[in-house]
């Protein structure tokens, strides 16, 4: 299949996934994931890194991504020596600190936005590491390849709510 898109496991993608008994223990982990493996740092240092920024729970998921992100881009932090950026284009509404994820295209001679999916990205984005975030879940495309669960490789339809680059 010509737009498939290729798939790296958590155990390949993800230093000492295989080996952590902390990730034995997880569930609801995309975030620490997504850290870990954007950030090229091991699964249990990622457990520990969103933990403290991200006030995660053992066994629960992460809430409130996108205002923590934006303020570690505000504020310049790294993280094993990488940065990350918004992608998209800044909301004009001067309350939120959201980036907008659309693209122009043309119907029937009529330029509209869409919204950003997983797939269009892609292909936009063939290069370079992303933390990308769709409703309720997390993962990480790096160089054209989704590291993260099996089936996010194949809803390339799925709208994208935030992206971030790092490095």
């Amino acid at each position: 299949m010509k737009d498939e898109i290729k798939y790296c496991s958590r155990k390949e993608g993800i230093i000492g996934y295989g080996d952590s008994e902390i990730a034995k223990k997880e569930t609801n982990d995309c975030v620490v994931a997504t850290i870990a493996s954007c950030f090229d740092i091991t699964y249990d240092r990622a457990h520990k890194f969103c933990k403290e920024q991200f006030n995660r729970y053992n066994r629960e998921g992460v809430i409130m991504v996108p205002n923590t992100m934006y303020s570690f881009y505000v504020s310049n932090k790294t993280l094993n020596y990488k940065k990350i950026k918004p992608i998209g284009e800044k909301s004009k509404n001067h309350l939120i600190n959201h980036y907008i994820l659309d693209y122009d295209v043309k119907v029937k001679g009529v330029i509209t936005k869409r919204k950003m999916t997983v797939g269009t990205f892609i292909k936009q984005n063939p290069k370079g590491t992303f933390f990308m975030l769709v409703r309720g879940h997390a993962f990480t495309l790096k160089d054209g390849v989704v590291v993260g669960n099996p089936n996010d490789a194949t809803q390339k339809k799925k709208h994208l709510q935030y992206v971030w680059q790092v490095k």
